[in-house]
C-alpha cells in the first residue's frame, strides 16, 4: 500500500503555474480594456468641449432680427477647431470632422466626430487583431437659458 501523497507529488506546482498564467491573461485583458475605455473617455471629453464651444457661436444678426438661436456655421466651426487645434497637430485622434449640421434649412447642430486607433498590449499577442478603432460623436445645439 502506498501513501496517498506520493501519487499527487507536484500537483501544487502545476496548480500554481496554471494560476500564474491565468493571472497574467486576466491582467493583460484588463489592461487592454482600460486603455480602450480611457482613450474613449478622452476623445469624448474633447469632442464635447469642441461641440459646446461651437454651439455658442450663434448668428447674432439673426437673433436680433427674429429672436431665433441659429448657428453661424463659419464661426461655429472656427470655435470648435480652436478648442481642438488644427488637425495636423492632433496627437489625441487619428482623424476627425467638425461641422455645423443643418436642420430645416438653418444650421442648428454643431457636430464633432473624432476617431482614434488604440493598440492592444496583451490581446495583440494573443489574437490576430492588433488594435481597435474608437469613434465618438458629440452633437450640441444652442439653447436659451434663464
Amino acid at each position: 500500500m502506498t501513501p496517498t501523497g506520493v501519487r499527487e507529488r507536484g500537483s501544487i506546482s502545476l496548480l500554481g503555474l496554471g494560476m500564474t498564467l491565468l493571472l497574467f491573461v486576466v491582467g493583460g485583458i484588463s489592461i487592454d480594456l482600460w486603455r480602450v475605455v480611457a482613450a474613449r473617455q478622452d476623445l469624448m471629453q474633447r469632442a464635447d468641449a469642441a461641440a459646446t464651444a461651437g454651439a455658442n457661436a450663434i448668428d447674432v444678426d439673426e437673433f436680433r432680427f427674429s429672436g431665433e438661436l441659429v448657428l453661424d456655421p463659419e464661426r461655429a466651426v472656427a470655435a470648435a477647431e480652436s478648442v481642438l487645434g488644427s488637425p495636423s497637430t492632433w496627437e489625441f485622434a487619428g482623424s476627425g470632422r467638425v461641422e455645423a449640421r443643418d436642420g430645416d434649412l438653418v444650421a442648428n447642430d454643431m457636430v464633432v466626430t473624432l476617431t482614434r486607433e488604440v493598440e492592444f498590449a496583451l490581446l495583440g499577442v494573443l489574437s490576430d487583431q492588433k488594435s481597435i478603432t474608437i469613434t465618438v460623436e458629440s452633437v450640441a445645439s444652442p439653447h436659451r437659458t434663464g
